[in-house]
């Protein structure tokens, strides 16, 4: 009987690859794809609740896994007859459990959604609306929603979710999902596009989480994000929450924990950095700032606030690679976000953290290009600066507090205190929307105690002036559409007045012996002499770029030097007569003059010349001689 053992086990075998063989061609025969197809619209619809359609037949694989496909799927709120529907999808693939097929039944393992659009055509103008709209549907995920709401209404501080049941979800895979909704703040339509990756919920009692990446404003985001209590956060309650984005204009990670409720609230830490502020800005659709860029951003902080409140405490920041500390709040208002706080810095910046928020000249805005106020209308903004060392352009600045205000049209930024220029300096600009496209600009400068050397430099004027220490003062208020025609524009008024000091390179006795017998002559001629005074004072009337000397005296200790005319603060052009008394020693008295006779009044000879050319190459010729 040996021989019989071997062809019994070969029979055995190929009988039951025959019965195999035969349950596969004839699985097409035995799973009814109406049967997978009503199943597959009644899960969706028990879930969620909504009404569920699709006219074509499923498409049923048997490998590599035993799956279905079904075709163009609508989900519709129960409650809406028209307009777009909640979700319309090229597909949905679910993977079957074969057995259960086989038996009549049709459990789903993993679901996939290829290509389907979400359509919110109401403002969500708060997260709690998705919880409540969870709780009125009729499907399972409603029924679970409402028993957990339940249990937070009975304890919201420590709901009981013992009593509540527990249902498997599963796992949803999108594949180039997009998501049309409105912005709760203006109701402006936005979308994210090429959402792909997964949802997982087990089930509804443990941990969801999606992990994917999603296209939005233009820009790939990768996102992973996790609740810990899901359920208890959908029904109103609290549960930890971590989320991490990351793209190109801005990375950021929250790790604490969130309430969606009516009184929703987060907090937490939050850790976020942008390699430019403004351009994070920009892609939030938050603000639209100037084309003057603010750089790299760094931010970690304690977080807490609703969905319109934020407020930063313990904040360490990074701004355009300078450091600081402090706090900020964040409010998002009906209108324009509305940023407030105070920041403290080691160093810093002050014309690359205020071109930020406005258009300054220099650095990549052209002094020519229009100065653009949107800003003023879509930002509010007051924030307190401090720092022990600033620049501002080629201005060194030390113990500096400096406030950005926007509000209602108007941006102004001050310095409120600073020491410079060896004394004290407070300086104030604004610029101010009056409608119809004008825009007015106003520039207040004030220096006390200050060294003229380092201001008569800044201004251009060179080194050759030694002023000593003074006050000064100027105001200019106008028009402005451009930094290059701003000067041109501008009305105001300026005042200097210096103690002791001296101008180099200029022989005085020399120039006076010029100016009675020389036609014409420059004052850049070389020589090691120098003027000295013991008191110099300006003012001068501001107009349309030109200005008119009202007061210009310079006290030397042989006489006053006296200046009358304009000078032009655009070409730097001088237009200047020049009067320089100096006293004359009085006769002495006649011999027998009685000793009560009056003294004669004090006699001065007088040099007048004028003054013409420009600041860096002035020339002088005589007008009278006397």
């Amino acid at each position: 009987m040996s021989w019989y053992r071997p062809r019994h086990f070969l029979a055995t075998i190929l009988t039951m690859a025959l019965v195999a063989g035969g349950i596969l061609l004839a699985l097409p025969y035995l799973v009814s794809t109406d049967l997978i197809r009503a199943r597959l619209i009644q899960e969706i619809s028990n879930w969620t609740g909504y009404t569920v359609d699709s006219r074509q037949t499923p498409q049923i694989s048997f490998f590599p896994v035993f799956s279905a496909s079904l075709g163009e799927v609508t989900i519709r709120n129960p409650w809406q007859s028209e307009g777009a529907p909640f979700m319309q999808a090229e597909r949905i693939e679910v993977d079957l459990s074969l057995i259960s097929a086989l038996a009549g039944n049709i459990e789903f393992t993993e679901t996939k959604i290829v290509r389907p659009r979400f359509v919110i055509d109401e403002p969500i103008k708060s997260l709690s609306q998705i919880g409540e709209a969870l709780a009125k549907s009729d499907g399972r995920i409603g029924d679970v929603v409402r028993e957990a709401r339940a249990a937070v209404e009975a304890d919201p501080a420590k709901p009981d979710m013992s009593t509540v049941s527990s249902q498997p979800f599963g796992r949803v895979r999108l594949e180039d999902a997009m998501v049309t909704f409105k912005r709760p703040i203006n109701g402006a339509e936005e979308q994210i596009s090429s959402i792909s990756g997964v949802f997982d919920w087990p089930q509804t009692s443990g941990v969801a989480s999606f992990r994917g990446t999603a296209i939005w404003h233009g820009e790939e985001t990768e996102i992973d994000s996790s609740a810990t209590r899901a359920l208890l956060l959908l029904a109103g309650g609290t549960s930890p929450l971590q989320v991490n984005l990351s793209s190109t204009p801005l990375t950021l990670s929250f790790n604490g924990s969130a309430n969606i409720s009516r009184d929703q609230f987060f907090e937490g830490t939050l850790s976020l950095t942008s390699p430019s502020l403004r351009r994070t800005l920009e892609w939030s659709r938050m603000a639209s700032v100037p084309n003057a860029p603010i750089g790299s951003f760094a931010l970690d902080a304690s977080v807490s606030g609703s969905a319109n409140r934020m407020k930063l405490d313990g904040l360490t920041a990074t701004l355009n690679d300078n450091p600081a500390k402090g706090g900020i709040e964040v409010v998002l208002n009906e209108g324009a976000p509305s940023i407030t706080g105070t920041l403290a810095f080691e160093t810093l910046d002050l014309h690359s953290v205020f071109s930020g928020f406005m258009p300054l000249p220099g650095g990549s805005t052209s002094s020519d290009s229009v100065i653009s106020t949107d800003f003023l209308k879509q930002l509010t903004l007051d924030l307190r600066l401090s720092t022990q060392k600033a620049t501002l352009g080629p201005v060194n600045l030390s113990k500096v507090a400096a406030t950005a205000q926007i509000r209602n049209g108007r941006a102004i930024f001050d310095i409120g205190e600073a020491s410079a220029f060896d004394g004290s300096v407070a300086a104030s600009f604004q610029l101010a929307d009056e409608g119809d496209g004008v825009t007015l600009g106003e520039l207040r400068l004030n220096g006390t105690d200050v060294n003229s050397t380092s201001i008569a430099s800044l201004v251009g004027l060179g080194s050759r002036f030694e002023l000593g220490k003074g006050t000064m003062s100027l105001v200019l208020k106008g028009p402005i559409s451009r930094w290059s025609s701003a000067l041109a524009n501008a009305k105001g008024t300026l005042s200097m007045r210096f103690g002791s000091g001296q101008i180099r390179s200029l022989d005085f006795n020399s120039l006076l012996g010029k100016a009675k017998s020389d036609r014409f002559f420059s004052l850049n001629e070389k020589t090691d002499a120098w003027l000295a005074f013991d008191r110099l004072e300006i003012k001068a009337n501001i107009m349309d770029g030109v200005a008119a000397l009202d007061t210009a005296q310079m006290q030397t200790k042989s006489g006053m030097l006296n200046f009358a005319g304009i000078v032009t603060l655009i070409g730097k052009s001088l237009a200047l007569t020049g009067d320089f008394a100096a006293p004359v020693a009085a006769p002495a008295p006649a011999e027998g003059a009685a000793a009560d006779a009056p003294k004669p009044e004090p006699a001065f000879s007088h040099t007048r010349f004028f003054i013409g050319g420009s600041w860096d190459n002035p020339f002088i010729s005589p007008i009278i001689s006397q």
